[in-house]
């Protein structure tokens, strides 16, 4: 019987998009609130991109923009993701999220 190799490290990413009516200091604040979910959870932040503020392909929730956010992760935990889903999904000034399982990357790619 051949023995199956699994991954106990997986990466993440997870691009997430807040309402445009927020101010700068709750956008920070819900970042921390992400931030401390994450590592909390067992996940370990990588990079933090800020793309800014951009425009909807179609209205959501009658926002035409959003500010968009995407963080690299790394964890041991399977269920990161759903969890995050969840977190995401209950946080009202959340409009959108994706969190995707991306092959591994080295650590010298992040270095750059």
């Amino acid at each position: 019987m051949a023995r199956r190799y699994y991954e106990t490290v997986r990466h993440y990413e997870s691009v997430v998009v807040f309402k445009p009516t927020l101010s700068e200091e709750e956008v920070q604040r819900r970042l921390q609130e992400v931030r401390e979910f994450i590592t909390k959870k067992g996940g370990q932040i990588l990079e933090e991109q800020d793309w800014g503020l951009k425009q909807l392909a179609y209205p959501i929730n009658r926002f035409q923009h959003g500010r968009y956010y995407l963080f690299l992760i790394r964890s041991e935990n399977p269920e990161l993701p759903n969890e995050l889903d969840f977190f995401y999904k209950i946080n009202d000034d959340v409009i959108r999220w994706l969190n995707i399982k991306v092959k591994r990357q080295t650590e010298k790619a992040h270095a750059q």
